[in-house]
Order: structure tokens, then sequence, then C-alpha cells
């Protein structure tokens, strides 16, 4: 669920799954419609990802443990995205599965945008699920 209190509220519940970079240190999470609605998370982590408060690092920051979230939604057959500038990522392991509350907000069209997202119950990626997740601005 995604939602932008206090005015407008987009909401939208999307499957999850999660990949494992090829550097050992991050997981993806991403939730993409096929419409165009979707949130992507990157999670920068020291040793291992662990349960706990990951805060938000810039988009193109990856030695910096923490998270990058992005979001996109249709409103009204427009397409809208930001990244989150502040807020944190809340992480909770269970079982091979990770679960958790983001909380923060961005700027679109210099628009500031809170945002909560909950995920629940998505398995993390097996060691041989990796992908190369090298930023490019």
């Amino acid at each position: 669920m995604v939602a932008f209190p206090p005015r407008d509220t987009v909401r939208f519940s999307l499957p999850a799954t999660t990949h494992r970079c090829a550097d050992g240190r991050t997981v993806l999470l991403e939730a993409v419609s096929p419409e165009g609605s979707g949130v992507l998370v990157r999670l920068h982590f020291r040793d291992s990802l662990v349960s706990g408060s990951y805060p938000m690092v810039a988009p193109g920051d990856t030695s910096t443990p923490g998270a990058v979230v992005v979001v996109r939604y249709l409103l009204r057959d427009a397409s809208h995205g930001f990244f989150f500038d502040t807020g944190t990522v809340q992480v909770r392991r269970e079982a091979g599965k990770v679960a958790g509350h983001i909380q923060g907000s961005g700027t679109e069209t210099g628009i500031h945008i809170p945002t909560r997202i909950d995920y629940r119950n998505v398995p993390l990626p097996l060691a041989t699920d990796t992908v190369p997740c090298g930023f490019e601005p």
C-alpha cells in the first residue's frame, strides 16, 4: 500500500519480489504493476541484511548503509514519480522473508509528498539469484 496524506491518497497493492545484487551487500525489493505503478527499494547493508531501521540515502550513494526508495504511480491517467529524500525503511527478517514499513517523503514537481508503504511476507532471494545493481544517473 502507498498513501500520500493528508489530501490525495493513492493506494495500490502489488506482489513484491526481491533480488540479491552482485555485490553481496545489497537487496532490491520491487513491486510493479503492468499498468505502471510500482515501488523499488534498494537496501544496502554492512555484512548481512538484519532487522532494523535503514535511513534514506541519496540515489547515487553506493557505499553508505541505507535505503533508496522510488515510487511511480498513475493519477488520472498521468504518470508521476519521485524518490524519497527523507525517512526510514523498517525491516523485519522472519524465516527467509522480510516485512516492514517505509515512511518518508520526496518531492515531485515542487510538491512535498509524505508517503507510507507497508510490505509483508516478501521472500528473500536465493544466494544464486543475483542482478547487477550499478547506479547510472
